[in-house]
């Protein structure tokens, strides 16, 4: 079939605003919790071209509008909170550590060494895992963009993260200010990794430290105040298919923006758009 131009056809919005509060220990517990007290969807139509549908398999057709399987609103109610997003009102982020940006590691500092933290990164619980299922609206398929923008207090756009992965493709990780920082990516033997150099991160001035890897960043351009990046979505398939995108949204724990002293009662809000890729 041959594609068809989309011309911002759909605008999806979400938001997540996030207070961050003071736990109890170094790094991830120090660090602070993002307390999630809203997360909301809204939509603005331009014309017809794709659909959309949230991990409760529907959707609405428009704002307040009907649910239906397939429509151009996504509301809390059409995703599994609990399980790949953040309880609204009461979830909160728990900083987590991710060099791929689709495995989730869960640390704590105890005394002077680092450990595994019971029950580990939990997505829906510390992290949001949700996924996106889009098509064309007809029998064409069409090659669309997601436009991400960040914004929020800078320290807590310093150590946010967010992945995004279309129809399988390896995940790409975006933040606002870095390129690359060193992720947690193994479990962590108690007494194992010994915080040598009193960073509160796994770092290269710890004893043992093997337990990082490099993470990949793709930096954002800044606007202004707000970060943003263009995804490319090609091939959106035609009606009698449907392609996934994995979003991710967490706060890395392993950077060294992500501690207690700058994290409490900040805010950080995502944006998510679809529009034409012509």
């Amino acid at each position: 079939m041959a594609k068809r131009k989309l011309s911002m056809s759909l605008i999806v919005l979400i938001v997540a605003a996030t207070t961050l509060v003071s736990g109890t220990y170094a790094w991830f517990l120090v660090g602070g919790f993002a307390e999630l007290f809203d997360l909301g969807f809204d939509v603005i139509e331009a014309g017809g071209g794709i659909e959309i549908q949230g991990t409760n398999g529907d959707a609405y057709r428009s704002n307040g509008g009907e649910k239906v399987s397939w429509g151009s609103y996504l509301d809390f109610d059409n995703f599994k909170p609990g399980t790949d997003i953040l309880v609204k009102d009461t979830g909160k982020y728990a900083p987590v550590s991710s060099a791929n940006g689709s495995s989730f590691k869960k640390v704590g500092l105890e005394g002077s060494y680092f450990k595994m933290l019971s029950g580990g990164a939990q997505p829906g619980v510390d992290y949001n895992d949700f996924v996106i299922k889009i098509r064309s609206d007809n029998d064409q398929t069409v090659n669309a963009k997601m436009k991400i923008v960040l914004s929020g207090d800078q320290d807590a756009l310093d150590a946010a993260r967010i992945s995004v992965a279309y129809n399988g493709a390896a995940p790409t990780i975006y933040a606002a200010n870095d390129t690359s920082c060193e992720a947690v990516t193994g479990d962590i033997p108690d007494s194992t990794v010994y915080d040598s150099n009193g960073d509160a991160i796994v770092s290269s001035g710890d004893t043992n430290y093997g337990y990082v890897s490099a993470q990949t960043i793709t930096k954002l351009t800044q606007d202004g105040t707000n970060y943003q990046v263009e995804h490319d979505l090609p091939n959106v398939p035609a009606n009698s298919s449907s392609a996934d995108i994995a979003v991710r949204i967490w706060m890395e724990g392993n950077d060294s923006d992500c501690i207690g002293t700058k994290l409490p009662q900040k805010k950080l809000n995502v944006k998510i758009t679809f529009g034409s890729a012509e």
